[in-house]
């Protein structure tokens, strides 16, 4: 063999292998079949993180008024929502409020928008007059 180069042939390495595995037993009768391969897809949805709302001090009162009444025209379109009018707040805190006057149906209706948060959510609760 001299000057040859020496070359190992991949099959004769796996058939190797497959005898070692039957010479261990691995092929024994009983055993318990190797389990299948799985292959499993998974499907991620990303949601995009809402808005941060900014609102101007000087026109804050006219666009929680603007948000008021577009929302309670999606969550009911049969609702007639008109005049909605809320005072301007200096600055958005969890915890403060504005209070808001509307008509809804043909009644006069006065709320008050609290926020939850400082990106701009609320709720509204009726005013006891």
């Amino acid at each position: 063999m001299r000057g040859q180069k020496r070359t190992t042939s991949v099959a004769a390495v796996v058939v190797v292998g497959a005898v070692g595995v039957a010479a261990l037993g691995g092929c024994a009768q009983g055993s318990p079949a190797a389990a299948p391969t799985v292959t499993t897809t998974v499907t991620t949805t990303v949601t995009a993180a809402p808005s941060v709302i900014v609102f101007n001090p000087a026109t804050s009162g006219k666009d929680l008024a603007a948000r008021i009444a577009a929302r309670a025209k999606a969550n009911d379109p049969k609702d007639k929502v008109a005049g909605v009018t809320c005072t301007n707040f200096p600055n958005l805190k969890v915890g403060t409020h504005s209070d808001c006057h509307m008509t809804l149906n043909g009644e006069k209706v006065a709320v008050r928008a609290t926020f939850t948060e400082t990106d701009g959510h609320y709720v509204l609760a009726r005013i006891k007059s």
